[in-house]
């Protein structure tokens, strides 16, 4: 089968401006129709393969979760609580923004969702208190890509679906990278405050943290029983997405936060978002599927042999690779088309599937702020009314300490494997 065609269409095609999911199923299909090997037949039954998996029954369930949350008043929540506990230190309402991000990411799962419902929110307050645009979208789209990491995550969900890793454990795994992620951020936002234009914040009373910790309960609360849920057995992360769309759906009809036309719109959203994201995951299995038929992934591996054979450099080599790749391709279809070709590769160097799964998925979603794409940027961009080159130069410390934290999680795998081995073990 004629790769190089395969390749150069969905280069032309990306030139176009076509949808990515498009793009690569397209592309696919015309390289599998001049090759005139395999009957048409196959297109279908693989495009149908690539969907048939009940654990991405979780993935409109978490968008809908999502869409839920931004009307249900749980984002708003925990804005408030994060501006309490910490608005007050340097860079205080920047600090609270990482920290809202926190949060949320324990409850959406995307990266998305999270900064739109929170960037609406904290950059336009950030840009009133003084603190400059380029900033206020540093650190609202650095602090987003937590969402894809700490559980529950969508991208983990995909991940596992698409190889057999379980994925329990990628939540359990992305646990403490996520965190040190944000701890990172919280140190970067504290050391660069006085020169992106910050100002002191008034310190919240006992009171005031109270009524805010109380308020924001509900909201903290529904993380612990979907992880919970899933460590326990009680669901698996399929049903665990069902719980937590009826939770934000109940949080929000108690508050009522919902009108008929409201939740026709929160429903209508997802419905478009999945839809747009499974002709991705079919687009993306599909051209998959004639790179591993292929071969890809066996001439992957004498590649990287003919580099080095020592696993240490060949992790960095994957580091270099898949940062180059999450720059141009959105993480989603650029988890699908690689990783499966990368499974020789991977047993050959001895890497823990759940290990080399958080790394993979952290280098990809941080392409989302990296140019030339950086879609989480652009977004955030649009929201502080500045242009996306305006945001490069604060962009580049919050990459860098993302990179740091990266390298940190690639060579010491006991920072991923560590909870999952405990609760396993337990």
């Amino acid at each position: 089968m004629s790769i190089g065609l395969m390749l150069g269409l969905f280069g032309v095609f990306m030139v176009l401006g076509m949808p990515i999911g498009y793009c690569m199923g397209l592309a696919a299909i015309l390289a599998i129709l001049f090759d005139g090997a395999l009957p048409p037949l196959i297109l279908a039954q693989q495009f149908y393969e690539a969907l048939d998996n009940f654990s991405l029954l979780a993935v409109p369930l978490f968008v809908l979760a999502g869409e839920l949350m931004k009307v249900a008043g749980i984002t708003e929540r925990l804005v408030n609580i994060s501006r309490a506990l910490i608005g007050h230190f340097r860079g205080g309402l920047a600090q609270a923004n990482i920290m809202t991000n926190m949060f949320m990411g324990a409850i959406s799962g995307s990266a998305l969702a999270d900064l739109t419902a929170i960037g609406s929110m904290m950059i336009p307050a950030m840009k009133r208190e003084g603190y400059k645009p380029a900033f206020a979208v540093a650190v609202t789209a650095c602090a987003a890509m937590m969402a894809p990491i700490i559980p529950p995550s969508i991208i983990a969900v995909i991940y596992g679906s698409v190889t057999g890793v379980s994925i329990g454990a990628l939540f359990l795994g992305g646990v403490i990278p996520g965190v040190l992620a944000g701890l990172s951020m919280l140190v970067l936002a504290w050391w660069l405050a006085p020169s992106a234009g910050a100002r002191p914040s008034a310190r919240s009373n006992w009171r005031e943290r109270g009524h805010a910790t109380a308020r924001a309960i509900p909201a903290i609360v529904m993380p612990v029983i979907i992880i919970g849920g899933i460590l326990s057995g009680a669901f698996t992360p399929t049903e665990a997405g069902a719980i937590a769309a009826l939770y934000a759906l109940l949080f929000g009809l108690a508050g009522r936060k919902f009108s008929f036309m409201s939740l026709y719109g929160n429903f209508s959203a997802a419905a478009a978002l999945t839809g747009s994201a499974l002709i991705t995951l079919a687009g993306a299995g599909l051209f998959s599927w004639v790179l591993s038929r292929a071969g890809v992934g066996q001439v992957a591996l004498q590649l990287m042999l003919s580099i080095t054979s020592n696993p240490s450099l060949a992790m960095l080599v994957l580091i270099v690779f898949f940062f180059l790749l999450g720059t141009f391709l959105e993480p989603v279809p650029a988890l699908i088309i690689v990783v499966p070709i990368m499974g020789p590769l991977i047993a050959h160097l001895g890497y823990d599937p759940v290990h080399f799964g958080i790394v993979t998925i952290m280098l990809l979603v941080l392409g989302s702020v990296t140019p030339p794409i950086g879609v989480l940027a652009m977004v955030a961009c649009k929201i502080a009314g500045i242009s996306y080159n305006e945001s490069f130069g604060m962009l580049v410390p919050f990459i860098l300490a993302w990179l740091l934290v990266i390298l940190l999680v690639a060579f010491v795998p006991d920072l991923v494997l560590w909870l999952p081995r405990l609760i396993q073990g337990a």
